[in-house]
């Protein structure tokens, strides 16, 4: 009989609910990075496991078996939060660029006054 690869099986169920990796990451508090790290390793430690089996709704002590999601996972959250994140940024971006634009105008308008030759 085949040993589990834990890391394939963590990689498996990880693609056929069809996670974002990098949202996953972000609700686990790891980089995307240590998610692949995890994804090639043969043993995950149970504290590990139990954690991702927390966030991605998945009962890893019955592999065979993929549930359905009954309440909105973290992940879910996480990815409303980013949004709300990427909204906040683009509203600040946008106000930003806007007092950047309002000084140029002022700026410019102030050379042409006390600028004699441009009246």
């Amino acid at each position: 009989m085949a040993e589990l690869h834990m890391g394939q099986l963590l990689e498996r169920v990880v693609r056929r609910k069809e996670l974002n990796i990098t949202e996953l990451a972000k609700a686990l508090g790891v980089q995307r990075r240590t998610m692949y790290n995890w994804f090639s390793s043969r043993v995950l430690s149970p504290e590990v496991l139990q954690r991702i089996s927390r966030v991605i709704v998945y009962d890893f002590e019955q592999p065979e078996q993929l549930p359905t999601i009954v309440a909105p996972s973290i992940v879910d959250l996480a990815a409303d939060f980013v949004t709300i994140k990427n909204e906040e940024y683009w509203k600040d971006r946008y106000i930003d660029l806007l007092e950047r634009y309002s000084q140029i105008l002022n700026s410019n308008l102030s050379e042409k006054l006390l600028d004699p030759v441009l009246t």
